[in-house]
């Protein structure tokens, strides 16, 4: 059989968010919060400088809850930094003046690759096996975790592919320090890999303890690959590891999916404080944008 090669889409940069609990919201204002998706995003972008970022996004596909994004590969980046605080500014400040149904936080999971995209706004807009690859770690139980074991004041939790974090942040692009992100081990269906979680407003429980599972009396790692089940349960039995886990990372800086490979982290006690570089827009108004 002879098989024919066929070119690759373009590569995008990706991002795709979502509301945590939205199923805990009442059907009534549910229509509601999925509208307030888009609103939120441009106010973000608009508040931290990006206005023409969000203009020249690819496309934006709704997931009810969320929505995926793509946008030109140049501007990753910016989706690291300054956005993530952007959100996070965004939704305190809705928190703050605004009468939305119920205070809202929000994951986002960051990565780029190679989708479709005609211009044509076709529904199969952004296929790929990228794209696939940015919902199971906006699903990773890592970046879940964030948000359960935090308080309400820290709104959003990121996951950052390792090929966006070695393009946009090792090749110095966002200019943060890489301290600023933690890696940590994802399983999610087929997906085993390492990921890089960064949270701009740290809070509770993850400034006490870290942002990742540390190892058990006696010295054993957790296996994070274990199901919640066979976790063991412990209260604020969670730190940081980021300076012992970076033996793992080589194994996956070519973005190599290892399959069968097993991540143990040891935790030292560091705390990611999550107060780096902060990017002051030059316009941080807020306006309603809703209808726009």
């Amino acid at each position: 059989m002879v098989h024919k090669a066929s070119e690759l889409p373009p590569y995008r940069a990706l991002l795709v968010v979502d509301i945590k609990e939205f199923s805990g919201v009442p059907g009534r204002y549910q229509a509601e919060v999925t509208d307030l998706v888009p609103v939120i995003l441009r106010s973000a972008f608009e508040r931290c400088g990006l206005i023409e970022v969000w203009s020249g996004r690819r496309f934006f596909i709704s997931t009810g809850d969320g929505c995926a994004m793509g946008f030109p590969s140049a501007v990753l980046p910016l989706l690291l930094t300054p956005f993530l605080q952007g959100l996070q500014d965004e939704l305190d400040y809705r928190d703050q003046v605004r009468a939305d149904p119920m205070p809202l936080r929000m994951r986002v999971s960051v990565n780029i690759g190679a989708v479709t995209d005609s211009g044509q706004e076709l529904m199969s807009e952004g296929s790929g096996a990228s794209r696939v690859e940015t919902h199971r770690l906006l699903d990773a139980q890592p970046v879940r975790d964030l948000l359960s074991r935090s308080g309400p004041a820290t709104r959003v939790a990121a996951i950052v592919s390792v090929r966006a974090f070695h393009d946009a942040v090792v090749g110095g692009y966002t200019e943060d320090s890489q301290d600023l992100y933690v890696p940590a081990p994802v399983q999610v269906k087929q997906l085993t890999d390492v990921a890089y979680l960064r949270v701009p407003s740290p809070t509770g429980d993850l400034l006490h303890s870290g942002f990742l599972p540390r190892t058990e009396p006696g010295g054993e790692g957790i296996d994070e690959h274990a199901s919640t089940e066979d976790r063991p349960q412990e209260a604020g039995s969670t730190t940081n590891s980021s300076q012992d886990v970076r033996g793992v990372l080589s194994q996956s800086r070519d973005h190599v999916n290892q399959g069968n490979t097993n991540y143990t982290f040891h935790g030292t006690g560091n705390v990611n404080s999550g107060a780096g570089n902060q990017f002051n827009g030059a316009d941080t108004r807020y306006y309603d944008r809703r209808g726009s």
